[in-house]
């Protein structure tokens, strides 16, 4: 009983760790995700159909500070329910947006925080049973 303890207790250690160093690193948004979505443009000039895939960040609420628009603002708000990231591929062979990269990674981390927060929640129920018994 004793050994099970000190695993659940280091457990508890590597978890808190690991949230510490996410809690430094670029994070995305809380309920925020990435959308990805294509768009398909003819070139007349050859006749090409180009497709290109973009992602946004989506939230269910506006959190995401409205761009400013040059000829009068559309939409209500400072606030958004997206903003756009970047490109994430074509069919013309462009390299990815350095900025889609980041977001993933930030989106990533968050989703990584999100789950040690609840395993910590978890084991710290779990060490609350051994010590009232």
């Amino acid at each position: 009983m004793d050994n099970q303890v000190e695993t659940i207790i280091e457990k508890l250690r590597e978890l808190k760790r690991e949230r510490d160093r996410l809690l430094n690193s670029k994070l995305s948004p809380p309920g925020a995700w990435i959308h990805e979505y294509p768009v398909h443009r003819y070139y007349p000039g050859s006749g090409v159909v180009h497709t290109f895939i973009y992602a946004k960040w989506q939230a269910k609420d506006p959190i995401f500070e409205r761009n400013p628009k040059k000829f009068g603002r559309r939409g209500k708000g400072k606030y958004t329910r997206h903003k756009h990231i970047g490109r994430v591929d074509s069919t013309t062979d462009l390299p990815i947006d350095e900025r889609v990269d980041e977001a993933y990674e930030a989106w990533n981390n968050r989703k990584r925080l999100e789950e040690i927060e609840n395993a910590l929640r978890e084991i710290e129920a779990i060490l609350k049973k051994f010590t009232t018994n």
